[in-house]
């Protein structure tokens, strides 16, 4: 009798469902757990190769996932974080990590995933301790890949008398046919330990041997690249060369392992047997797996810096121009990593305090001396302060604030006070310093040359501030911050000593004085308001790193 394909295919679907959910769960957890400080890792890589694959191998076997790791070094490359060259080692790594995946699911548990599912889904219920419920997402996951697993073998063992099947079984034990098929099916479902668990299955099922489960690893291998091209896709040139090496050593090290997939068997089988105690199919394959990505990072590892040249000379940078207002360091990449992109934000912060410090310091001389064609053109800067403070506020606002740790949320509060901070400059220079200017061109009256001196000699002393503010933007900085705290009483002297002398100079009531009067003061006022908002700058630092 033949068997029921429809329910075989729903099982075996819901099956790689489970898997797959199984799969995120746990990169979730993981990521959660410990993925940040991995993330950062991968960021601050050495330029030392044999670092940086040692890297990637440790942060994808804690993530989980080489497509997350490459993922990311798409986004590092891409925001100017790493180079190309330093990015091919993690690559080499990212490959070796990723084959724990394989060791896990090779264990034979499956009939553990009902009580993983249900201990995972208890603990993961405590949320009163974080830290725990984590734990029990990861188990949740074990216990969904586990229980995927023993559904798909369920499903597809009414298959081993199916004479047809079978027949289509041993197609795949051609070498080429087994990488093609593992290639599609993993850059569809884009998860290479999808394909690893099925092919772990199968083999288990009697339905594909060692040489073919092994070939379909390396198809696998190959069709994982698809992640990393997908990602690539709008992002700058770097971004496509991270892609170009992933998909030419992946390509380049399962090609050298497809005429050779006998020998690997052999070594494979000797390792199980020896070393590791155990002769199953699954452990077989899976160290397989482990054993060419190994072989391929010691074989590519000197050639670093060659496919990182060869990349560069064979995709081109394209000439772009990038408009004042649209941001360049939020991307979307860093926002399953809350505290990298809190650090993106505090970046594009710094840059919108470029423009306010550019504005700062030309429209106060505008007011006091410039034409109506210099105003006029001062007008509109303030519009790309407001564009990129909706742009920096809207990402932030994409951060998923209850999963944040006590530090991120401090450290969110702080960006977002700073990005108003110098809005607020932008505000002032805009809407009352530019005005004094207008007014000074409307009536027809002058800044006396000893104010225009004494505010200049403030407008200095306000500029240098600014420009230490900045450094605090980018990076809270203690010394600079009370460097800036503590020019408060020079400033105000300055200020008070120009006040003075406007005041000692309004004589009688002729209007037209009176009117100076007015845009002189309002103007030393507004200084002082800016000097305020660069003192609460300076506050903000200290407060960060107090916390």
């Amino acid at each position: 009798m033949d068997p029921s394909f429809a329910r075989i295919t729903i099982s075996l679907l819901g099956g790689l469902a489970l898997f797959l959910l199984g799969m995120n769960l746990m990169a979730t957890a993981l990521n959660n757990l410990a993925g940040d400080r991995m993330k950062r890792l991968i960021a601050r890589v050495a330029n030392n190769r044999f670092t940086a694959a040692l890297t990637g191998t440790v942060a994808t076997a804690v993530i989980q996932s080489s497509s997350v790791t490459t993922v990311l070094l798409v986004g590092f490359t891409s925001a100017g974080i790493m180079t190309i060259s330093q990015s091919v080692g993690v690559i080499f790594g990212a490959n070796l990590g990723s084959t724990i995946t394989a060791q896990i699911i090779a264990f034979k548990i499956t009939e553990a995933g009902a009580p993983l599912l249900f201990v995972g889904l208890v603990a993961s219920m405590f949320r009163k301790n974080a830290r725990f419920a984590e734990f029990g997402t990861l188990i949740l996951g074990l216990g969904a890949i586990f229980f995927g697993m023993h559904e798909m073998a369920d499903a597809t063992r009414p298959l081993r008398s199916y004479e047809p099947f079978l027949e289509a079984m041993r197609a795949i034990n051609n070498p080429l046919v087994g990488a093609l098929v593992g290639m599609v099916f993993t850059a569809i479902v884009q998860s290479s330990a999808a394909t690893i668990g099925i092919i772990i299955i199968f083999s288990t099922q009697g339905f594909v041997t060692l040489e073919g489960g092994i070939a379909l690893t390396l198809g696998a291998n190959v069709g994982t690249c698809i992640t990393a091209a997908l990602a690539a896709i709008g992002r700058p040139t770097s971004a496509w060369r991270v892609a170009f090496i992933h998909i030419i050593f992946n390509l380049a090290g399962s090609a050298i392992w497809l005429g050779l997939i006998p020998q690997l068997a052999s070594i494979s089988e000797t390792v199980c047997a020896t070393v590791l105690q155990d002769n199953s199919i699954a452990r077989k394959i899976a160290m397989a797996h482990t054993l060419f990505n190994a072989i391929n990072l010691l074989l590519f590892i000197g050639f670093t810096r060659q496919l990182a040249s060869l990349a560069t000379r064979l995709i081109l940078e394209k000439p772009k121009t990038v408009e004042a207002t649209h941001p360049i360091y939020l991307d979307k990449i860093f926002l399953d990593t809350p505290s990298m992109a809190i650090d993106r934000a505090r970046m594009e912060t710094a840059r919108l305090a470029t423009y306010a410090i550019a504005m700062a310091e030309e429209i106060p001389l505008a007011a006091m001396q410039g034409s109506a064609m210099e105003i006029a053109q001062l007008s509109k800067r303030d519009d790309e302060i407001d564009e990129l403070q909706t742009a920096i506020l809207s990402y932030l606002a994409r951060i998923d604030a209850d999963n944040l740790s006590k530090s991120d949320k401090h450290s969110l509060q702080d960006v977002i006070s700073l990005v108003t901070a110098w809005e607020n400059i932008g505000d002032i220079l805009d809407s009352h310093v530019l005005p004094t200017g207008l007014n000074r061109l409307d009536t027809g009256l002058d800044f006396s040359p000893q104010t225009k001196t004494l505010i200049s000699n403030l407008h200095k002393m306000l500029i240098d501030l600014l420009h230490q503010a900045l450094v605090v933007t980018s990076a809270p900085n203690e010394l600079i911050a009370q460097q800036i705290l503590s020019a408060k009483h020079a400033y105000n002297h300055q200020a008070e000593e120009a006040e003075r002398s406007l005041a000692n100079r309004l004589s009688g009531r002729d209007e037209a004085r009176l009117e100076i009067f007015r845009m002189e003061s309002d103007l030393i006022g507004n200084l002082k308001r800016i000097h305020y908002f660069a003192r609460r700058i300076a506050k903000m630092s200290l407060d960060t790193n107090a916390s």
